[in-house]
């Protein structure tokens, strides 16, 4: 299954590396300098995962990754190279599903493109199986990955999405931040456990409104679960 990935860093050295990296590693890339290219990429080139450079010329690298998260349901993956925990925040509040804060280690970057396009390609091959049904009224299509809250369709980013899943298939487990962060994210994440909390906290804000109680409960001083 041929996987795309969309690198988006005004650095052509960086981009060269990336992309280089990327297309000997078995994926088809693309490299975009801009926002206005990155935008042109995502229709043309469709891409199954993006990185993305927070410092653009052209377009700031949060406005863009809003953008992207509001039209198409892929991952992103922000390249950055501030090191402040309220950058990564908020672009994981935007959208993000992960970050790598320069300067990093090519291998560290092909892990984490890994382990997100991983996802991607299982659900493209995924055969069928039981949908799940949380507190009545959410339904988790697990072969279209959609799902659909009193009958209207809720969209997720993959993370989200992934999160969502993995508690509906645990109900009643409590996981810690560092579980969740090994069992969803599929490796010993070296970023900050509040990545956890910021996806927690985009799920309750497209499901609560919905039902009385949150589906998410938070266990306090351990971590979370779904009843």
């Amino acid at each position: 299954m041929d996987l795309k990935v969309l690198v988006v860093d005004d650095e052509l050295s960086i981009n060269d590396i990336l992309t280089t990296a990327l297309r000997t590693a078995g994926y088809k890339v693309k490299g975009a300098f801009s926002g206005e290219e990155t935008r042109s990429f995502l229709e043309s080139f469709k891409p199954d995962l993006v990185l993305l450079d927070l410092c653009l010329p052209d377009e700031d690298g949060f406005d863009l990754c809003k953008y992207i998260n509001s039209k198409y349901s892929i991952p992103i993956i922000m390249l950055t190279a501030k090191n402040d925990v309220v950058d990564k925040v908020l672009g994981l509040e935007l959208g993000a599903d992960d970050y790598i804060t320069k300067p990093f280690h090519i291998k560290e970057v092909l892990t984490r493109v890994k382990v997100a396009l991983r996802r991607v390609e299982k659900y493209k091959s995924l055969v069928s199986t039981e949908d799940i049904e949380v507190n009545g009224e959410i339904k988790i299509d697990l072969d279209s990955r959609t799902v659909t809250a009193s009958g209207s369709e809720v969209r997720l980013k993959p993370k989200e999405y992934d999160l969502l899943e993995f508690l509906a298939k645990n109900k009643g487990h409590v996981f810690t931040r560092e579980e969740l962060l090994d069992k969803v994210w599929g490796m010993e994440y070296d970023g900050e456990v509040r990545t956890v909390d910021v996806h927690v906290r985009r799920l309750r804000s497209k499901f609560d409104k919905e039902n009385k109680e949150s589906i998410i409960e938070t266990v306090f001083g351990i971590g979370y679960v779904m009843r």
